[in-house]
């Protein structure tokens, strides 16, 4: 277990790293709205650290950690479709990008479960 959690993690903290270089380019050439949705993109690889420790803490075997931890892995995004939807709905160009950006890292990382578990 512990060595899964290495490599899941490693990767999060690559793929974060690898969105905020990203992210800063882009305000280095002004592009800030640009910047803040790939920021947004960041803060996700966070949050699958939570969900994995989260996970962990309230587990006590590898089965009913892997269930946990997918399980939590789609009721959280569920909350960014529904307001994807609700941007589409409202023409919301901003919030739009912001919440395809979310959901485009959540595809990442839930593959990469999938590979992992």
């Amino acid at each position: 277990m512990n060595e899964l959690e290495k490599d899941f993690f490693a990767f999060l903290d690559m793929r974060k790293q690898q969105t905020l270089e990203e992210a800063s380019a882009l305000a280095s050439d002004g592009r800030r709205d640009e910047s803040n949705v790939l920021k947004a993109k960041a803060n996700i690889y966070d949050i699958f650290k939570a969900l994995w420790s989260a996970s962990k803490k309230t587990t006590k075997d590898t089965e009913s950690f892997k269930e946990t931890l997918l399980k939590k892995a789609t009721v959280i995004p569920a909350q960014w479709e529904a307001s994807l939807a609700a941007a589409k709905k409202n023409a919301d160009a901003g919030k739009i990008l912001i919440e395809e950006a979310k959901l485009s890292a959540v595809s990442e990382i839930m593959e990469k479960l999938h590979e992992l578990l």
